[in-house]
């Protein structure tokens, strides 16, 4: 990529025409592993948001390099939101919410459509993982409850992670632990096909893991589920970095 001048000019009219600058108001530590960060700013008044949707927050203001969350909720009359940072590893995503102090600036590219929460009436069944408590958050949030709405994680380590649904209200979530490697998960198909069986869900919300996200699909196919009962939307694969 060019520098100097022109590269200057090009970035400044993108991030006039496509970002949102906002502020950091709080960086709250939920835990070792999760952080609340609540950001607000005139740049995001006024944004037509939709339970579900995603932001891409550029990380280090001059690069390119960005990151995408799903807002807990949004005000677009204060000009508002919060993002729940899954500290996993050492990625730029980590290093950033690790970084990230009250009082600094980022820029947001969105809110664009992701899961569309609205597409999801009950009965029905939200899957995702430790990158989707942010959604399910949303949902609880828009709605006051999850009545009808059956959520199923899977956890590298659910002691850590049950401490942050159950304090955002998600306290009534189904858990199993993540299967090493990319292989057939039992215990997942097991609690999936019970929550099947009860509640006769009609709508499927999977997030989270791209392998998982695939085998739960094949499941659910031979159980006579249709493609257009389904919104997937992976947050992460095996391998891969700074998926969209």
């Amino acid at each position: 990529m060019s520098t100097g001048p022109r590269a200057g000019f090009f970035e400044s009219a993108v991030q006039k025409l496509f970002m949102r600058r906002a502020h950091v108001d709080a960086v709250d530590d939920l835990n070792a592993q999760f952080r609340m960060i609540t950001l607000s700013g005139d740049g995001l008044k006024g944004a037509d948001w939709t339970p579900g949707d995603k932001v891409q927050i550029q990380l280090k203001l001059g690069s390119w390099v960005k990151r995408t969350y799903t807002p807990l909720h949004w005000d677009p009359i204060e000009g508002r939101t919060r993002v729940l940072v899954y500290l996993h590893g050492d990625g730029p995503g980590t290093a950033w919410a690790r970084g990230t102090r009250a009082g600094d600036t980022c820029l947001l590219f969105g809110p664009r459509k992701s899961i569309d929460l609205r597409r999801l009436p009950p009965p029905a069944v939200l899957f995702g993982d430790e990158t989707s408590i942010g959604l399910a958050a949303a949902l609880h949030a828009t709605r006051g409850d999850t009545h009808g709405i059956e959520l199923l994680f899977e956890f590298s380590a659910p002691s850590q992670t049950v401490q942050v649904t159950e304090a955002l209200g998600l306290s009534k979530a189904q858990y199993c632990g993540r299967s090493d490697g990319d292989g057939r998960a039992p215990d997942l198909e097991r609690r999936l096909l019970s929550l099947v069986d009860a509640h006769h869900p009609i709508r499927f919300a999977l997030t989270g893991k791209s392998t998982s996200i695939q085998q739960i699909r094949q499941l659910l196919r031979t159980r006579g589920f249709s493609p257009s009962q389904f919104q997937s939307r992976a947050y992460w694969a095996p391998g891969k970095s700074g998926l969209d």
